[in-house]
């Protein structure tokens, strides 16, 4: 016995003394089952090899301050080598319940070899099922199947499935175990939820009307609650896929498909997975609010697949696949998940399931998804995936790094794709594209739908457009043991922050990780470290990138440990600095008055006393949009001052009412259209055809937006401009400033935004169809413009809006002392209020209450100065200059 455990057993016998009710010295297995126990008994099975094979029926009732404890004398020295199946749980006599089997502790078996039936280890007797209650510090190493069974799955061309620990009821854990050596078909680890369905009797009504005349409750959103933590698992054989029942030889699976949005809220932390190649599915989730964290996959031919099941946290992982074939990350299927601060390097696979072991695979599903847990009807089927997260994970020489998977459909996955760190070494062999898929056109199909931030890569190509991802030849890779760090331009906030956590290695197996009293091959060791403790964890959500606009967002905290968060930006404020556990955390930004995107961040701390864990949160803000700093010309009202109209066009498709006027009516349902005429001899265009618009009269443009309808090869435009009349010689071009064309954005309806500066009475679009993404090539004669817009050099243009007085608008107090400007009205539609800069950027907007002839406006965000006051009714425009004095 070492040291360590010899101290905890002796505090634990000296608590048992005041408070056990019974200590039971047995030397036959089989006499566990002799007693109903109750809180603080203590079961100590002697030293031995034991070769029965009959089940061992744990049963009794425990509580949180007196669990009951059935341990070997010393641990790993009781060892079953026939495989007797194991019960956890309670007791129900002639409908009495005579045990809860609540708060039972099974500590420090060694089961070595021998025929397991399947459900090998159950936390249920029957319908009485455990809760609270834990298996520690246990092994399983070797179960066979029976050779009759074997023979027989064999010639029926299935697998046995056999299962090695069950969790049925609430709050159960699975902690510091090993598992070796599995062939057999089956989960090790199986959380079952077929009881958290329905409250007892388990009878699920039928056509409406209760089973067993008892009326049966759906408490599918009863939190369940299990945990398995620090585990190892070794060497779990690959399934035979042609074979029944290979397919469900998942090391661990958390829920069923039927029972999918069951609120599991598992959590799977700090375990170790050497060679799990069971299938390619190493964790599955198939339940709801599970969290993966600070696990390590080292050559375990599989990924950690959301299959089934909403808001999964996968969060400070590491796949090492060490060029093993058929290693991969993460595959996501369903929603609201958050994937971050993962670490995945040199996983490959080429050979078998490709498309399915990746880096991050991103599965194209259609069917329902998110579902409440509320819903007594699922789908089996692969679901959409929704307002997923996937940010500053670290993808590193993984072949495949991003892949977009439509097998099982092609339904765009959306969410936010941000920071993400890939990195490939020179001449690595497992360089690829940065996004691939199982079809060459996987990405268009499914992947332009996600939005994609600051995301950085070197030493591979993209292999798509995405403006989401930049090539950064300034990022340094140092070794730091097996894994990488990354630093240099370029890299700063991006990838994965791993905190104090550390890949698991083998010599860490018996000393925090798995069983204390073997090794990594399952081998008996002397000096292991048998404290059962919970790894300190401190995880912190990322969350999607806010628009210019002021607003708030909700991030997750998954803490065991005590902590502090802090914001680093004065533009940036949170609801929650500090707590002693899991925790959701308002983050609050204001309005960015600035054109370019700002990025900041929340810092969290564990309290001093532990780990010292530290997680970054990046916040990243969009600038303001162009329009925001320049004035529309042609707004649409049918003012006098709004005079855009169409002074020719060359063709327009008449035949479907598709005219030139519906480039101007602001009906995104209406277009302009027409078809170029044939290539032109030695061009790959025709000669255009084109739109002639009249802006009145002459004006100072800045910014020319318009849309297209929605197609996924870009158009090819030209635009000229014109001051003094509508011949040919009176245009020059102003766009594209380099280059032959001007290419849209596809598979949009956005629009397309153009800066210019220039001035203009007309202006010529002049379309070529569309093109080839290298612009070479025309895929299509037809050109479509669904609006176009136009905007002038100022956002206030002052001389244009009318006086405050014709409006009835009356301001004051000016100059204003007491941050509130109060608007007196004689027409209360008069409801939008912006204010601007004496440089005419707008920096903010609101709206008046229609209810009140008096409007106020809080001006206590403004630093004292000069200011310009608009009010409109989406008509009529009033401006006044206003002078804050604080």
């Amino acid at each position: 016995m070492n040291k360590k455990y010899f101290l905890a057993a002796l505090l634990l016998l000296i608590t048992q003394i005041s408070t056990s009710q019974t200590t039971y010295n047995i030397d036959d297995p089989e006499d566990v089952r002799n007693v109903l126990y109750e809180a603080g008994d203590v079961i100590i099975l002697k030293n031995g090899t034991y070769d029965t094979d009959e089940r061992i029926r744990f049963l009794g009732s425990g509580t949180a301050e007196n669990p009951v404890t059935l341990r070997a004398e010393t641990p790993g020295g009781v060892i079953f080598t026939r495989g007797p199946r194991l019960t956890i749980g309670g007791e129900t006599e002639d409908g009495v319940k005579v045990a809860t089997g609540e708060y039972l502790v099974v500590d420090g078996f060694h089961w070595k070899g021998g025929y397991g039936a399947s459900n090998f280890i159950e936390f249920r007797n029957g319908y009485d099922l455990a809760h609270h209650s834990t298996i520690q510090n246990c092994v399983i190493d070797g179960l066979q199947i029976e050779p009759d069974d074997l023979a027989d799955d064999i010639e029926d061309g299935s697998i046995t499935k056999h299962r090695w620990i069950v969790l049925f009821g609430t709050y159960n854990t699975v902690i510091n175990c090993s598992f070796f050596n599995k062939s057999s078909a089956g989960a090790i680890v199986l959380a079952e939820y077929a009881y958290n369905a329905w409250a007892p009797p388990y009878d699920e009504p039928e056509d409406g009307e209760p089973d067993n005349g008892f009326e049966s409750i759906n408490t599918r959103c009863d939190l369940v609650g299990h945990k398995i933590m620090n585990n190892y698992f070794y060497n779990f054989e690959k399934m035979d896929a042609s074979k029944s029942n290979a397919g469900d030889s998942e090391t661990i699976r958390i829920g069923t498909s039927e029972y999918q949005n069951i609120n599991s809220g598992a959590i799977v932390s700090n375990n170790y997975f050497v060679q799990a190649d069971g299938e390619n599915e190493i964790i599955t989730n198939k339940s709801k609010n599970n969290t993966y964290t600070n696990n390590t996959f080292r050559r375990s031919r599989g990924s950690l697949v959301l299959r089934h099941g909403s808001n999964a946290t996968v969060d400070g992982n590491y796949f090492l696949g060490e060029g093993v074939d058929g290693t991969g990350g993460i595959r996501i299927t369903d929603s609201d998940h958050t994937i971050t601060n993962n670490y995945i390097q040199d996983c490959v696979t080429v050979l078998d399931q490709a498309k399915w072991n990746n880096g991050i695979t991103f599965i194209g599903g259609s069917d329902n998804n998110s579902v409440d847990c509320t819903a007594t009807g699922v789908s089996n089927g692969y679901q959409k995936t929704e307002n997923i997260i996937v940010s500053n994970n670290s993808i590193v020489n993984t072949n495949a790094p991003l892949f977009y998977n439509t097998d099982k459909g092609s339904t765009d996955p959306t969410g936010t794709v941000s920071n993400n760190l890939i990195y490939f070494a020179a001449n690595n062999p497992n360089i690829t594209n940065l996004i691939s898929g199982d079809t060459e056109t996987s990405y268009t199909n499914l992947g332009t739908k996600l939005t994609y931030t600051g995301n950085v890569y070197t030493g591979t190509s993209l292999g798509e457009t995405n403006e989401g991802f930049s090539e950064e030849t300034g990022v340094t890779a140092t070794t730091d043991g097996e894994i990488f760090k990354f630093s240099g331009t370029g890299a700063d906030g991006k990838g994965a922050d791993m905190g104090a956590y550390r890949p698991a290695t083998d010599d860490m197996v018996g000393h925090g990780i798995g069983a204390c009293f073997a090794d990594n091959l399952g081998n008996n060791i002397l000096d292991g470290d048998c404290t059962i403790e919970v790894i300190e964890s401190l995880t912190v959500s990322s969350m999607p990138s806010f628009t210019a606009a002021a607003g708030s967002n909700d991030v997750s905290v998954n803490a065991n440990v005590s902590w502090t968060a802090v914001s680093n930006n004065d533009w940036i404020s949170i609801d929650i600095t500090s707590g002693s556990g899991n925790a959701t955390v308002s983050v609050t930004v204001t309005k960015n008055t600035e054109t370019t995107n700002r990025t900041g961040s929340v810092t969290f701390t564990q309290d001093a006393g532990g780990d010292d864990i530290v997680r970054t949160l990046n916040i990243t803000q969009e600038g303001a949009d162009l329009t925001d700093l320049y004035k529309l010309i042609n707004t649409g009202t049918g003012l006098a001052t709004d005079k855009v109209t169409i002074h020719s066009f060359s063709k327009e498709n008449s035949s479907k009412s598709e005219f030139a006027t519906n480039s101007l009516d602001k009906d995104l349902d209406t277009e302009w259209t027409a078809d170029d005429g044939s290539i032109i001899s030695g061009d790959y265009k025709g000669d255009g055809e084109y739109v002639i618009y009249d802006l009145g009269s002459s004006q100072t443009l800045n910014l020319i937006q318009f849309n297209t309808t929605n197609k996924s090869d870009a158009f090819g435009f030209q635009i000229y401009v014109s001051n003094t009349g509508t011949d040919a010689d009176d245009f020059s071009k102003i766009l594209p400033t380099s280059g032959d064309l001007l290419l849209t954005a596809i598979s949009t309806t956005e629009f397309n935004q153009y800066q210019v500066s220039t001035e203009a009475r007309y202006v010529k679009l002049v379309g070529f169809g569309r093109f080839n993404s290298t612009a070479d090539k025309r895929e299509s004669a037809w050109t479509a413009i669904t609006e176009i817009e136009f905007y002038g050099s100022s956002n206030l243009g002052i001389n244009d809006f009318s006086s405050a007085e014709e409006l009835g608008l009356e301001f004051y107090p000016n100059p204003i002392t007491n941050n509130m400007l109060y608007i007196n009205r004689a027409s209360t539609d008069f409801n939008t209020v912006k204010v601007y800069s004496i440089l005419g950027t707008k920096i903010l907007e609101t709206k008046l209450e229609n209810n009140n002839a008096i409007g106020k406006v809080d001006v206590s965000s403004l630093n004292a100065g000069l200011y310009f006051i608009e009010v409109n009714n989406g008509k009529q425009k009033a401006v006044k200059k206003i002078l804050i004095a604080k």
